[in-house]
């Protein structure tokens, strides 16, 4: 049964600042929501710890590393039984290619987002994963011609009482 936890208006605004900059000084944190530093501290810690934060990371722009070409795939399985569906997923996420992998609803069961150098290294990348994987039966891709919007971030209401959240651990 899934755990559930509130979000008071001050956990939302921590989570706006931090999803903003995760590398605020908890000082300054603090003195933003109106709270001290140890409670400050407390309250990350336990956003950590029941995976509502579920990692701190650094984001990188692929785009200024060279990584030109942004995929998205469609992808139907030959076969679905949950074996064959849970080795694709497994293999997919062993791809340091594929940024994002879903199962999804519709014509096709996976959709994936796909980033590499070029064009060369899409085909590469599709011969051996994609068509090399025996289970493929079809994919279709689609190549992005400019990004409008890339975000990360959830944005909270930190106006409301209170927000409920189903907690990972």
């Amino acid at each position: 049964m899934p755990k559930f936890r509130a979000l008071d208006k001050v956990d939302r605004k921590l989570l706006n600042l931090l999803q903003k900059d995760n590398q605020t000084p908890t000082r300054t944190l603090a003195e933003k929501v109106h709270i001290s530093q140890p409670t400050c501290l407390r309250r990350i810690r336990e956003l950590r710890e029941s995976g509502i934060i579920s990692a701190d990371v650094a984001l990188v722009d692929p785009f200024a590393l060279g990584y030109g070409m942004l995929a998205f795939l469609e992808v139907s399985l030959n076969n679905q039984s949950d074996e064959q569906m849970q080795e694709f997923e497994a293999r997919m996420a062993k791809e340091p290619e594929v940024m994002q992998c879903y199962f999804v609803s519709g014509e096709y069961d996976y959709f994936l987002v796909v980033h590499v150098i070029d064009m060369d290294a899409y085909y590469q990348f599709v011969r051996k994963v994609i068509s090399g994987s025996g289970n493929v039966r079809h994919f279709q891709s689609r190549f992005p011609m400019k990004r409008a919007k890339f975000a990360t971030r959830i944005a909270f209401d930190e106006k409301a009482a209170e927000l409920q959240v189903r907690v990972a651990k």
